[in-house]
């Protein structure tokens, strides 16, 4: 079983719930919409929905696919007129959605293993023309300057974050605690990192044909050392 199944609980999912902002959200969506094809969006994986809630209030149809039965019975308290769908990434082909742009945002990009995240590429190509990807752990973003323990706290959650980095298997290992004053969590992450290039090939190797690499929504390239890369891949 794949460590993301079990993962996403009430406490991992309040504390991103609380952080991020109403006014991030609205910026990535407004770099998002620029790249539309049509009025159908597939948000995979969706999380508690605030991507897919936003674009439905600027009047697109989506559907959002996510694995953790919290952050969907949330995102379905929230919207209940959206189409939200349980299940997991790694099976995206058997739901047989199609639509116009495909996201995968939130940095979840890298969480199954290479066989799997080819095939997940594959799965987006096959369901749209265009895809967006927010991937904060590319090599380049990462390796330069990769910090040992993170402390957050959001949602009224604390959180405790150990990054270790398997350079055998290119895997950013993250140790989370969570906790709540009544409550604590604890779980692993493990994420596959790619550079920037490898990532293009195998978009191409899923059938996109261009792909262009920003390094945040204001449009600006990804350089070595930014904190996040924003691939915009086409068909």
């Amino acid at each position: 079983m794949s460590w993301y199944t079990s993962f996403f609980t009430d406490l991992a999912n309040r504390f991103w719930r609380g952080a991020v902002l109403p006014e991030q959200t609205s910026a990535e969506i407004d770099f998002i919409t620029s790249f539309s094809a049509g009025p159908r969006v597939l948000d995979v994986p969706c999380g508690s929905g605030r991507h897919s809630i936003e674009l439905s209030r600027r009047g697109y149809t989506t559907t959002g696919v996510d694995i953790s039965s919290e952050a969907i019975a949330h995102a379905r308290a929230s919207a209940p007129e959206l189409d939200w769908r349980l299940g997991d990434l790694a099976s995206l082909g058997s739901f047989g959605v199609t639509a116009d742009l495909a996201l995968c945002l939130g940095n979840s990009f890298g969480y199954l293993d290479h066989e799997g995240s080819q095939r997940f590429l594959g799965d987006l190509a096959a369901a749209a023309p265009v895809l967006v990807i927010d991937y904060g752990c590319t090599a380049e973003s990462l390796l330069p300057n990769l910090p040992g323990e993170l402390r957050m706290s959001f949602g009224g959650v604390d959180c405790v974050a150990v990054n270790t980095y398997d350079v055998a298997t290119a895997r950013l290992v993250i140790d989370f605690v969570f906790g709540d004053g009544e409550r604590t969590q604890e779980s692993t992450c493990v994420q596959h990192v790619y550079t920037a290039g490898e990532l293009t090939r195998m978009l191409n190797s899923a059938g996109f044909s261009s792909v262009e690499l920003f390094g945040d929504v204001d449009g600006s390239a990804f350089r070595l050392g930014g904190h996040r890369l924003l691939a915009v891949a086409r068909r």
